[in-house]
């Protein structure tokens, strides 16, 4: 990941240094990462999950309830209407004459595998086995 050159915080988004602290840590070399020397007591240390009761967290009650109506119950997630995405690309590049030429000498090679062939010898035929 290029973390170092897209992790922005905008300033119009509102963030806590804690939080912002502890994304950094996430997104930081592996050796200095959070949780990489003191495992999960060090990433639960961490000032933005002060006041969470770790011991106890299963037993509450999840901040957003869900209910779920069947397996296939998607009624809990954004709708998102159908769009038609326009991909830019490039316009399309025409090869010239030689590259186009030394390009497809190589293909008739494709899915092409060696196997030597048991029934010879380096100097011709084999002789068949006698029983």
């Amino acid at each position: 990941m290029s973390w170092r050159e897209t992790l922005v915080f905008p300033a119009e988004v509102p963030i806590s240094e804690d939080a912002r602290a502890l994304i950094q840590g996430f997104c930081s070399e592996a050796e200095r990462r959070v949780g990489a020397h003191g495992g999960l007591a060090q990433i639960q240390a961490q000032p933005f999950f002060r006041g969470v009761d770790w011991e106890h967290i299963r037993e509450r009650p999840a901040a957003i309830p869900m209910e779920v109506k069947s397996i296939d119950d998607t009624s809990n997630f954004d709708e998102f209407p159908d769009v038609d995405l326009k991909i830019p690309c490039a316009p399309p590049v025409t090869p010239s004459k030689e590259h186009t030429e030394a390009g497809y000498k190589d293909w008739v090679f494709i899915n092409y595998t060696f196997k030597r062939f048991e029934g010879l010898t380096q100097r011709g035929v084999k002789p068949p086995k006698k029983c």
